[in-house]
């Protein structure tokens, strides 16, 4: 897994990116977690997709955005990520507050989504 910083929109997100894969797979974790929680799955997943971890705004070590992180705004960041990194489909896993943030992305960018 590749990490790096990227630009998502106006956010430097924290990343890592296996790189690799046909098919695309974005892990999102919970309230106060890290990308760190997916580590072990991300392992497991590489050999058959191309795996994508994120700090999400204001986890991890990705910066702040603003007083309000709502799951919409975060939603947006991740639909934004996908952009600069030139992914036009993915499959969405979220954990606890990851989930809710998977749900508003199926609610605002279906387009963006496979499976």
């Amino acid at each position: 897994m590749c990490e790096k910083f990227i630009m998502a929109g106006d956010t430097a997100l924290h990343i890592a990116d296996s790189q690799v894969g046909e098919r695309c797979v974005v892990l999102v974790h919970g309230y106060l977690e890290s990308m760190s929680v997916w580590e072990d799955f991300a392992y497991l997943l590489t050999p058959h997709a191309r795996v994508i971890m994120l700090d999400l705004p204001g986890h991890g070590i990705s910066m702040i955005k603003g007083e309000v992180h709502s799951m919409e705004m975060l939603a947006d960041t991740i639909s934004a990520m996908l952009e600069t990194l030139g992914i036009e489909r993915c499959t969405l896993v979220g954990h606890s507050m990851g989930g809710y943030v998977a749900l508003a992305f199926a609610e605002r960018h279906p387009e963006q989504l496979e499976g």
